[in-house]
């Protein structure tokens, strides 16, 4: 088997690096080098990439937030930092409890299909019809039994859908 060569800066015209590879990132699988990405523990090996850096940098920043705002759950108070009311529900994000200022329903975009073809006939969104999923209008609608409740900071973190 051959070793695979470092993927990193590769486009449709360009090559990567071609260093020898030391790992694969966790989120978009591409082959890295020493120089262009990190082996962190638990298997969390992280390219240089822009938009890879910046999902681990939050993973990294929500992990030490919850690590740091954990203890108060304990003490049955809500989980923001200096607020000492009684801890209520949780965050469906995070899992940890909050009272009940601190919690808010999510914002939920519309894509019904409905709504989806009055943004076609108002001309508001430039979508063809060979791109809507033909027999398949679940693709459109939102989802069933999300979020029920989100903290401030969940909400506040970008949401990623792959």
């Amino acid at each position: 088997m051959r070793a695979q060569g470092c993927k990193f800066g590769s486009s449709f015209l360009r090559r990567g690096c071609g260093r020898r590879a030391v790992s694969e990132c966790v989120y978009c699988t591409r082959p890295f080098c020493d120089a262009h990405g990190e082996r962190g523990e638990d298997y969390m090996h992280v390219c240089a990439g822009r938009r890879c850096r910046a999902r681990f940098e939050d993973l990294r920043e929500q992990t030490e937030w919850r690590a740091r705002v954990a203890a108060s759950n304990t003490r049955n108070e809500c989980a923001i930092e200096g607020c000492q009311e009684r801890m209520g529900p949780g965050c469906s994000r995070c899992r940890l409890q909050f009272c009940q200022d601190h919690l808010r329903p999510p914002e939920i975009r519309d894509r019904s299909l409905a709504s989806t073809f009055d943004k076609i006939i108002q001309g508001r969104a430039l979508l063809t019809v060979a791109s809507l999923p033909a027999g398949r209008p679940e693709k459109l609608l939102p989802a069933v039994g999300g979020p029920d409740l989100i903290c401030a900071h969940c909400a506040e973190r970008p949401r990623r859908s792959s």
